[in-house]
């Protein structure tokens, strides 16, 4: 029997390393999404992602990329009170509206061919 531990481990370490390179890509494809999602006018209904008012919510993002996971997080600090709603606001979820939008795109990313 041969073994084929070496080749495999090689192999194993060129996809990860493209891995890798696509995530900024698709972590851009959550972001362009983020802003498409968050353009509603002002003032929103209830259920409806945010409104734009200062836009201080779609400017202020951060990537995350690690190794088995992308996204990206709002450094705004009423992100929260908005996507899950407060005893005095109903919700204006925006989240899961955002990775919706952006899942076919960041699919076809990390299916691309690998070398």
């Amino acid at each position: 029997m041969a073994d084929i531990s070496g080749a495999v481990h090689i192999v194993l370490e060129r996809v990860e390393n493209e891995v890798k390179q696509r995530c900024p890509r698709a972590t851009n494809e959550l972001r362009n999404q983020e802003l498409h999602v968050l353009a509603n006018p002002s003032p929103s209904p209830p259920g409806s992602p945010p409104g734009v008012r200062t836009g201080d919510l779609r400017r202020n993002w951060t990537m995350i990329m690690d190794s088995s996971v992308i996204g990206i997080t709002s450094e705004m600090n009423y992100a929260g009170y908005l996507e899950n709603g407060t005893s005095k606001m109903a919700a204006r979820p925006f989240r899961q509206r955002i990775i919706d939008a952006a899942m076919p795109k960041i699919r076809d990313i990390f299916n691309e061919p690998y070398n």
